[in-house]
């Protein structure tokens, strides 16, 4: 057999490890999930799984990098890219918050490996690929664009650090759609109100900031 053929298999078993662990991540608490359960979701050995992955931690690595792209892609597909600056900062924001309302599981993975990785790292191959992968799919976010364009048309601040100030909106954002998916509920009942019109507060906040 070719090795085109082993490879094109290798690719889909790894695929079908792939899907099968987001679908468990996603649906349970990570430390419920174990290789077995993913290879029995896969269809594949335990053989096969350490074909294709190190470690479980190698793959959630790879989970990560596919809810975040899936994520991106949403928000890059739904976002009406018309308008002044500071109408495509507002939209961009609550195409975002659209997204999370319906994928609350994505917006608490994330979380959840933001905390259990932020000094973990399978390797130093995968976690250069995973930082270039989020530069590269932030810059798709395009919030810096907008943060430009918003000043050349006069209605976001000049005076504004565009990269620090998208920055900013990043993890300001990417902070209470977390809280908003993990513990909303919680919050709800403290407060009495909706963390989703905390997020549009918040939003309405980040929008007077950076308004010329």
């Amino acid at each position: 057999m070719s090795t085109t053929w082993h490879m094109e298999v290798r690719n889909k078993n790894r695929e079908e490890i792939i899907q099968a662990a987001q679908h468990l991540f996603l649906q349970l608490d990570f430390s419920d999930v174990g290789i077995k359960d993913i290879c029995t979701r896969a269809g594949v050995s335990r053989v096969t799984f350490y074909k294709c992955f190190n470690s479980i931690d190698e793959l959630a690595f790879e989970v990560q990098i596919n809810v975040m792209a899936e994520m991106i892609h949403y928000i890059e597909s739904h976002f009406d890219d018309h308008g002044t600056g500071i109408e495509k900062l507002e939209k961009i924001l609550l195409t975002w918050l659209e997204f999370v309302t319906q994928n609350p599981s994505h917006m608490k993975y994330i979380g959840f490996f933001d905390h259990y990785y932020r000094d973990r790292n399978p390797n130093p191959e995968l976690a250069e690929r995973y930082r270039e992968f989020v530069h590269n799919d932030l810059n798709r976010m395009k919030l810096a664009d907008i943060l430009r364009q918003g000043i050349e048309d006069g209605t976001i601040s000049s005076e504004l650090d565009v990269k620090q100030t998208s920055a900013m909106i990043f993890e300001l954002t990417i902070s209470i759609l977390q809280r908003m998916t993990s513990i909303g509920e919680t919050i709800k009942q403290e407060h009495g109100v909706e963390l989703k019109d905390i997020a549009k507060t918040m939003f309405g906040m980040i929008l007077q900031y950076v308004k010329k």
